[in-house]
């Protein structure tokens, strides 16, 4: 692989011209395509098999596709009634203007005799929308065009408008500009402090950026062909942007160091390549191999999310291979103006300071080791008490729509309004008679009394009367263990009682259904991914303990990073610091995601330390050595690294999304904790191993096969350069 390498990195550094105006020619296609394309994402999160999908299904065949992402308008006025004459003007105009809207295929009249929309008050009214098509199948200009449809008649009026359900939740994401743009400038004032030139510190951001935009693109492309959540694109910047500016700092620097050591340019350049380089490709295997994994899943959702980030990753590692050679040929010597401070190339490859450290590593190993995992274990503590849910609206932003949907009918109807539950029957070969046929009364008085009911509607019925369907409204909100106590009632009480085949669907169900099975397969999936990494990296160090003693030290910094995340979201330690009211659920898919991302990630560092150790052991140092020069060489950049992955994440924070603030706080605690274990506690194990770290049973060392990671075949690759850099010269 590094002999690959390095004739990509030194054909791209000959190339500049070609590469460079490529990168721009694709990069500019696929933004102008995706634009025109227009985004889609999809907002549903059914889980195949589940009771929910069973009603889904059902609605889908007897009544109709779009049934289920049936969305409230919301109506309010401060100023007398919602009934009064001028008000109900307005709202009539907008439920006209609504009935027009070729996207909205029905909308139900608040005003209507029997109709229970408006509030006991009557400050508040809502009408439900049905969308022509599935909300997941609408990009979000279009359901932003049905929401102003409903606005526009209540402009200048004493109507407010919003929008609930899943319609308020599509036109209500939050933007990540800002978010984006503070991770950039933080990772930025790192780089400068590192390299110190302004020029060299704008090469690792100009890669990462275009490799971040043609990535973020083929995402978007691939939701007008698969449903991709539409949380995925923040999680693919959030992971794009660490591994774009991360990986091309590994480069650089290694292409710094040599070019200071007196190699010709494109020999410095191609020297990088085939050593960190390698270590970047293999690091950015490990991280995309992690991500596909969640498909062992089995969870569609999931799968797809592992796969957008894994796109993004990959199109990282491209641009590292090829668009960062260029650059780096582009500014040739020229990377050192702009100089800010002194000089620091003599201190790329070997750090006075890091050696110290590990000298005072190698004479505690133990204490060192025993002070970590106690560190560990301690942060892990809270992870005891966690438990899966959902969020809800009523942590969004305030200026957001569904927000304000939330919150007015929460006020005039009950949190419960904002969670109903679609029970759908099944009659099979024995239509129903009408709304009052006994077996669906017998039902329909079963749902009323059940505990957690607010209100059940009366039955709708399939025009071949072979289906119904009950909206259930709990007294609870969507988070609320009430709802989810109702549905686990009705599921296994009260629909056996009545004798029917009838299912609980709607969103709420929905997101209940996929906590409960993530919750359950979770187990598999860190299994899976744990398996894989160890495989790899004992295939990449011919080792079987150094691999275990890397997956040991992963652990242990996820189970802290678990832990914190716990602490603040669902026990609401700090809560307020980010930007939040009060405590709220885990949502059930962070803690699988950040699982694939963080071992994958957090494996990338002891990649690059590993590999150093190990070209340090083939090189006649002793174990003991070879670790204090190991750090020595990588841990001011593995820090520095490390640093702005966790600068990235954290500015995440700052995203109104609750859902995107947990993987922040998760990823950003995550990173710090696993560059301090890769300085501290797996040199300390690695120490204390000594010649056993690089023990590999025969046997297994004759089937695995061989794959060079920064060291393997450097000396190899270091003389096809020589003789390449001959050849030109001849």
């Amino acid at each position: 692989m590094s002999r690959f390498l390095h004739r990509l990195a030194v054909f791209s550094a000959r190339h500049r011209a070609l590469v460079i105006g490529g990168w721009l020619v694709v990069l500019a296609a696929l933004l102008v395509v995706s634009h025109q394309a227009g985004t889609k994402y999809s907002s549903s999160s059914t889980v195949d098999g589940s009771d929910s999908a069973a009603a889904t299904e059902l609605m889908e065949r007897s009544f109709s596709a779009e049934l289920a992402d049936t969305s409230p308008i919301v109506f309010h006025t401060d100023e007398g009634s919602i009934t009064d004459p001028e008000h109900r003007a307005t709202v009539e105009a907008s439920l006209h203007a609504l009935s027009q809207d070729p996207d909205v295929a029905s909308v139900t009249d608040p005003f209507a005799e029997g109709s229970a929309t408006v509030s006991a008050d009557g400050t508040t009214a809502y009408a439900n929308v049905v969308p022509a098509e599935p909300l997941g199948d609408l990009s979000v200009e279009e359901a932003e065009a049905i929401l102003d449809t409903a606005t526009e008649p209540a402009e200048g009026t004493e109507v407010e408008v919003a929008a609930g359900g899943q319609l308020g939740t599509k036109v209500s994401k939050p933007e990540t500009a800002t978010s984006e743009l503070v991770g950039i400038l933080a990772a930025m004032l790192i780089l400068v402090l590192v390299f110190g030139t302004i020029t060299a510190m704008a090469l690792p951001i100009a890669s990462a950026i275009v490799g971040l935009m043609a990535g973020l693109s083929i995402v978007s492309l691939l939701g007008h062909a698969i449903a991709v959540p539409d949380v995925a694109p923040t999680i693919a910047t959030m992971i794009g942007l660490g591994v774009g500016i991360d990986y091309a700092l590994f480069i650089v620097t290694r292409a710094r160091s040599a070019r200071h050591e007196g190699r010709s340019l494109h020999d410095a350049i191609g020297h990088a390549a085939a050593t960190s380089g390698s270590a970047v490709a293999f690091a950015g295997g490990t991280v995309v191999i992690a991500l596909l994994a969640l498909a062992v899943s089995g969870l569609s959702f999931i799968t797809v999310l592992g796969q957008a980030a894994a796109i993004v990753v990959v199109v990282a590692v491209l641009a590292s291979m090829t668009l960062l050679p260029a650059l780096l040929s582009l500014c040739g010597d020229g990377i050192e103006k702009l100089r800010i401070g002194r000089d620091r190339r003599p201190t790329l490859g070997h750090s006075a300071v890091w050696q110290q450290w590990g000298e005072r590593l190698a004479r505690r190993p133990r204490l060192y080791a025993a002070t970590s995992v106690l560190v560990l274990v301690g942060l892990s503590v809270p992870v005891l008490s966690l438990g899966l849910g959902l969020t809800d609206q009523s942590s969004a932003p305030e200026s957001t729509s569904s927000r304000q949907a939330y919150d007015q009918l929460t006020e005039s109807f009950g949190a419960g309004a904002n969670a109903p539950l679609l029970v759908t029957v099944d009659l099979g070969s024995e239509p129903a008679t009408g709304p009052d046929d006994p077996r669906l009364a017998q039902l329909h008085g079963g749902l009323s009394a059940a505990d957690g009911v607010q209100a059940v509607g009366m039955p709708q019925l399939s025009q071949d009367g072979t289906a119904a369907l009950m909206n259930v409204i709990p007294a609870g909100s969507p988070t609320s263990d009430v709802t989810k106590d109702l549905v686990d009632e009705v599921r296994d009480a009260t629909i056996p009682a009545s004798g029917l085949d009838a299912h609980v669907g709607g969103s709420t169900a929905q997101q209940l259904d996929l906590a409960e099975l993530i919750g359950d397969r979770l187990p598999l999936i860190i299994g899976v991914v744990v398996a894989l990494s160890v495989l790899l990296l004992m295939i990449a160090f011919r080792t079987v303990v150094a691999p275990l003693q890397a997956a040991l030290v992963n652990l242990l910094a996820v189970g802290a990073a678990y832990g914190i995340v716990t602490a603040v979201f669902q026990e609401g330690i700090g809560i307020t610091a980010i930007g939040l009211d009060g405590a709220i659920p885990i949502v059930s898919y962070v803690p699988m995601m950040m699982f694939a991302i963080l071992f994958g990630l957090s494996m990338d560092y002891q990649v690059f330390l590993l590999s150093r150790v190990r070209e340090e052991v083939d090189a006649g140092r002793s174990p003991r050595q070879a670790v204090i020069d190991g750090l020595a060489g990588t841990g001011k950049v593995i820090v520095s690294a490390g640093a702005i992955m966790v600068a990235v994440f954290a500015s995440f924070v700052l995203n109104g999304d609750p859902t995107v603030k947990e993987f922040g706080v998760g990823l950003a605690s995550a990173i710090l904790i696993a560059v301090g274990m890769v300085v501290i506690l797996l040199p300390a194990v690695m120490l204390l191993t000594g010649t056993r770290t690089w023990w590999l049973p025969g046997w297994l060392d004759r089937i695995l096969p061989h794959l060079d990671v920064e060291g393997g075949s450097a000396a190899e690759a270091d003389e096809v350069a020589e003789k390449s850099t001959e050849t030109v010269s001849a």
